[in-house]
């Protein structure tokens, strides 16, 4: 990993972090944290933003509106269905009747019945186009891009909005495959973050254990932390503590 400290450097930043006390029979390697999640959110229509509900650094939760699309005339269409799906019922219950009375054939009450059908799904079609038009959060995050403005035109393929979950944070670090046996998966290890803004020490779990070296022979793993505060910002670097047996 390219750029990282050097093994002194991160022996005594650990050492700094952790406290005063007796050693440990602990290797520090760096890692990078990263998001537990993220998602880039596009528009589900091509259209015009009509208007923005959310800034850049602003916290949402699943399912809040993040922008509204113009769609007045899909609304009317939602309106305009509604108004025929209300007449098909009326037709549809009419004919029924009818048919029960042996006023009209069988054959005609079926017909009022497939166009009651038809005007339900017409509706629920212009439903969900007026639905489309209003862009949700994917998951709870924090907001930390947005692209475009009120008044700006985007296409499905342009992201709105980047959205981390940072609840918990991944630290990824790379080491020798003879390290593995203190790393598998479930294994829990200490984990230090000495040059976040507020230095702190907690304890993590190994969630992967790459199966496949990289190019350099070393091995990818990840580290969940749990991060309530989101006091650990993605895209610092970390100190994971890796145990290692006693010599003899």
């Amino acid at each position: 990993m390219g750029g990282l400290m050097t093994n002194s450097t991160l022996i005594l930043v650990s050492a700094l972090a952790l406290g005063s006390g007796p050693a440990r029979a602990a290797l520090p390697v760096e890692g990078l944290v990263l998001p537990l999640r993220q998602v880039e959110v596009a528009a589900p229509v091509s259209s015009r933003i009509s208007e923005m509900k959310v800034k850049e650094g602003e916290a949402v939760k699943e399912g809040q509106p993040l922008a509204l699309l113009y769609g007045k005339l899909e609304e009317l269409e939602a309106q305009r269905a509604k108004v025929l799906l209300e007449r098909r019922e009326f037709e549809a219950k009419g004919a029924r009747k009818l048919y029960e009375s042996r006023v009209i054939p069988e054959a005609r009450a079926l017909e009022a019945r497939i166009d009651l059908d038809l005007a339900k799904l017409q509706y629920e079609t212009a439903v969900e186009q007026v639905r489309l038009r209003t862009i949700l959060a994917p998951m709870d995050g924090i907001v930390v891009t947005r692209t475009h403005d009120a008044g700006e035109t985007v296409s499905t393929a342009q992201p709105l909005f980047r959205i981390l979950d940072l609840s918990k944070v991944v630290v990824q670090i790379e080491v020798e495959p003879r390290q593995l046996p203190a790393l598998l998966p479930g294994h829990r290890v200490q984990v230090s973050f000495p040059l976040a803004a507020q230095p702190t020490v907690t304890e993590g779990e190994v969630i992967l254990v790459d199966p496949c070296a990289g190019d350099g022979g070393r091995v990818r793993v990840k580290v969940l932390v749990e991060n309530p505060e989101r006091r650990i910002r993605s895209g610092i670097r970390a100190v994971v503590e890796l145990p290692v047996s006693p010599q003899p």
